[in-house]
């Protein structure tokens, strides 16, 4: 369950910032933004938070996400809706917003959701 409260909060949060970038600036319909929001939390969720972030760290995460959400924006929105704009600029706008999100983000998702899943192991011997 908190993972599912944590996917939403992230997709709240990246759907806001996209619709400020790609729909508000860039014209993108609110459905389009939905769709590279859900792609986009999906795989920077599982990726980004699930497996790099307990292992490196909230400065390597935030990096991978800045990386995985300006490539993901530039090449589904050429892919998708062609070179109607320009991607190159959105895509880094909305990078450094969310990547910056997101390292707040991490840090809510180390203290409520990662760290209290993990089960502490009892010493075999105990203390003296």
């Amino acid at each position: 369950m908190r993972h599912l409260s944590a996917l939403l909060v992230k997709l709240v949060m990246v759907t806001l910032v996209l619709y400020v970038i790609l729909g508000l600036f860039s014209g993108l319909s609110f459905t389009s933004v939905l769709f590279l929001s859900s792609i986009l939390v999906i795989g920077s969720y599982l990726i980004g938070d699930l497996l790099i972030l307990p292992s490196t760290g909230n400065l390597v995460a935030t990096l991978a996400d800045f990386v995985l959400v300006f490539a993901l924006v530039w090449g589904l929105g050429r892919y998708y809706y062609g070179p109607v704009i320009s991607w190159y600029m959105p895509a880094l706008y909305s990078s450094f917003l969310v990547a910056g999100g997101e390292w707040f983000f991490h840090k809510y998702l180390l203290g409520r959701v990662i760290h209290s899943e993990r089960v502490s192991i009892p010493p075999i011997l105990p203390k003296e």
